[in-house]
């Protein structure tokens, strides 16, 4: 069970990664951070209403209104957030200097929905896999207060396989590592729980069996 820790509890899921690989970083093991959200201000059109007084014949000098638009100029922008190709967070895992790269995704449902993803998105992630990168989601379910990393190719064979694009809990649990508590600063170990699953799996993950996954969903 993943509980977070310090200034870290309520602050959500994304405080608490940002707070985990800090302490990696701390501790040699890798250097990941948080990309920022892609984007540009625009100048938007922002109409400028004036109280004027009765026996003004509505004009105002060039000096009142210089002043009037340095008074709204906080206004007039506005952030516009570009799509993104690349994830959240990306970095390189000690000692080989192996990458990573990850979405991070908090659900309160008993599925993880991947619809949103865009299909740029998906061979961004498949590319970096395929290279040797660690590349997928890290997704916490709320209700159960665990933590597991998906890697990309199992997420797209598993759409494949079974033509849903949401994966249950249950799939997670039976088939992936859940992540535990690290110590120290460190609030839960996502690294080891990756290592063991490649461990497992294969970097690749081609020894984890889906076929059973297919015959779940045709019954349902």
């Amino acid at each position: 069970m993943i509980s977070r820790r310090g200034a870290d509890v309520g602050s959500g899921f994304q405080a608490a990664v940002n707070a985990t690989n800090e302490a990696y970083a701390r501790l040699g093991r890798a250097y990941i951070t948080r990309k920022a959200v892609p984007g540009k201000y625009l100048r938007r059109q922002t109409q400028l209403l004036v109280d004027l007084p009765e026996q003004d014949e509505g004009r105002l000098s060039s000096e009142e209104l210089r002043r009037l638009l340095a008074s709204q100029q906080g206004q007039s922008r506005v952030f516009v957030p570009e799509s993104k190709a690349e994830p959240d967070y990306g970095g390189a895992v000690a000692p080989e200097g192996r990458a990573i790269f990850y979405d991070a995704k908090s659900t309160r449902r008993e599925r993880l929905d991947l619809d949103n993803l865009h299909p740029h998105q998906i061979h961004f992630l498949e590319q970096m896999a395929k290279n040797g990168a660690i590349a997928g989601f890290l997704v916490e379910f709320t209700r159960y207060q665990q933590v597991f990393f998906l890697p990309i190719q199992l997420a797209v064979r598993y759409i494949s396989l079974t033509g849903y694009r949401s994966i249950p809990y249950n799939f997670f649990k039976s088939k992936l590592v859940a992540v535990q508590h690290g110590t120290g600063y460190l609030i839960f170990d996502y690294l080891a729980a990756i290592k063991e699953q490649e461990l497992a799996y294969g970097r690749d993950y081609a020894a984890l069996d889906l076929s059973a996954e297919r015959i779940k969903q045709a019954k349902s």
